[in-house]
C-alpha cells in the first residue's frame, strides 16, 4: 500500500485536516532511490517520511486512524471506525495505491449514533505518463460495485499489507506472519546493541512457540507471542524487542506499508539514526515508511526536504486545530538548513513554553 493523500474530519481530534505524501519535482542525486510508482516515473510519492511535532499534535493518532481505515478495507466491518470518531459524526478520505496501476479513493462518513458508515469509492487507471495530480482528474465513481456485499470493497481493492508499531510495549507481540529466522537474527543484533549482557537468542526446544533471550543473569521469555516477564526489562530493551519485530518485517519483505511511531524514546540517538538507516535501505519499490520521532538529530540526515513533515497544533476560538507542513513547502534553496529552520520555529512546530516563562518569573518573585 502507498498512501498518497489523507483527509480527516472529526477523527481523533483532527478537523479539516489534510496530509499529502506526493511531491511534484524529481530530486537529483537523492539517497532515496526510485521515489515513484514502479513503471510510472512521473507518479511520484514520498517513500520515506520523518514526521515530527510537539507532544499531543497527533503523530500517534494519525497512525491509529490509518490503521482503523486499513482494517475497515480489509474486513468490511464498519464497527472498527466508530471509536476513532471524536463526536457523533466524522469522516475521512484516502487516496492510495494497493496493487497494479490503479489509484483508489475511499471517502466515508461515519455516523456513530446510527451505527452507519456511508462511503463512496472511485478509481482511476494510472497510465505511463500520468502524475498523481493528473490521475485525480480521471477518477470515476464505482460505489455501486463496492457496496454490493460486505466484501465487495475488499475484492475490488485487494488485501492491504501493513505493519504498525506504537510506543506502548504490549505484553502481546504479533509474531504470526514474521519469519522466525529473520526475527531471531534481528532480535540478537538489536538487543545485543542495546544490552551488552546479552548471551544469545534461541527458539526453545521444549516449549511450544517460545523464544528465549538469555542475558547474564536472567532469561526473557516470549511464548506464543506474549512477553511473559516484562518487569525484568529496561525501557530501552523493551522498546528494542518491538523495534526488532518491525525491522524484521521490513527485512522479510512481507508488508508494503510501515508506520513506526516513536519507538526510540529510551534508545540513544545514534542507534535510532542507524536503525532508521537500515529501514531506509530495505524499502523496496512500491513500499512506504512513515517514521515519527522527537529526535532532532534526525534532522541531520541527508534526506530530501520533502521527507520531513511537521505537525503543529494551534488554538483558534477555543478549538484545537492540527495542521501539517512539509519542509519543502518553505525551504526552496539547496543551501537551506532544516535543523536551523526547526530551531527558529520556521514551521511553527515547537511547543508553546510561555506558561513555563510565567512560572519562572513567578518563582523569581518569591
Amino acid at each position: 500500500m502507498i498512501v498518497l493523500n489523507l483527509q480527516l474530519n472529526g477523527v481523533y481530534g483532527f478537523n479539516n485536516f489534510n496530509i499529502n505524501f506526493t511531491y511534484p519535482k524529481k530530486i537529483i542525486n537523492s539517497i532515496i532511490e526510485d521515489e515513484f510508482l514502479d513503471g510510472r516515473e512521473r507518479f511520484r510519492y514520498k517513500k520515506a517520511v520523518i514526521l515530527m511535532g510537539a507532544n499531543a499534535t497527533g503523530k500517534t493518532s494519525l497512525g491509529k486512524a490509518l490503521l482503523k481505515i486499513i482494517t475497515y478495507i480489509n474486513t468490511g466491518n464498519p464497527a472498527v471506525l466508530y471509536d476513532m470518531v471524536t463526536g457523533k459524526t466524522g469522516g475521512f478520505s484516502i487516496d492510495f495505491i494497493n496493487e497494479g496501476f490503479i489509484l483508489h479513493r475511499l471517502t466515508a462518513k461515519v455516523d456513530v449514533p446510527a451505527s452507519n458508515v456511508e462511503f463512496s469509492y472511485k478509481t482511476a487507471k494510472i497510465d505511463k505518463m500520468d502524475s498523481y495530480e493528473k490521475c485525480v482528474g480521471k477518477l470515476r465513481d464505482h460505489t455501486v460495485e463496492a457496496t454490493t456485499t460486505m466484501n465487495s470493497l475488499k475484492k475490488l481493492i485487494g488485501p492491504v499489507s501493513y505493519r504498525f508499531a506504537y510506543p506502548e510495549i504490549e505484553t502481546s507481540i504479533m509474531l504470526d506472519d514474521i519469519d522466525r529466522a529473520v526475527f531471531l537474527k534481528t532480535l540478537h543484533a538489536v538487543i545485543g546493541t542495546l544490552d551488552p549482557t546479552l548471551r544469545d537468542v534461541t527458539i526453545s526446544r521444549d516449549l511450544k512457540d517460545t523464544i528465549i533471550i538469555r542475558r547474564k543473569d536472567t532469561e526473557i521469555i516470549i511464548q506464543e507471542g506474549k512477553l511473559l516477564n516484562r518487569e525484568v526489562l529496561s525501557s530501552g530493551t523493551a522498546e528494542g524487542i518491538d523495534v526488532a519485530l518491525f525491522l524484521a518485517s521490513m527485512l522479510a519483505k512481507d508488508k508494503t506499508f510501515y508506520y513506526c511511531d516513536e519507538h526510540f524514546s529510551y534508545i540513544q540517538s545514534d542507534i535510532e539514526k542507524r536503525i532508521f538507516g537500515l529501514m531506509l535501505d530495505r524499502i523496496s519499490n512500491n513500499e512506504q515508511l512513515i517514521f515519527t520521532t522527537h529526535n532532532t538529530d534526525m534532522l541531520d540526515l541527508n534526506l530530501p526536504k520533502h521527507s520531513y513533515m511537521f505537525l503543529r497544533k494551534k488554538v483558534e476560538d477555543g478549538e484545537c486545530q492540527v495542521s501539517v507542513i512539509s519542509a519543502s513547502d518553505i525551504l526552496k534553496r539547496n543551501t537551506d538548513n532544516i535543523r536551523n529552520a526547526v530551531e527558529n520555529d520556521v514551521f511553527g512546530s515547537l511547543p508553546d513554553d510561555s506558561l513555563l516563562d510565567e512560572l519562572e518569573m513567578g518563582c523569581g518573585d518569591e
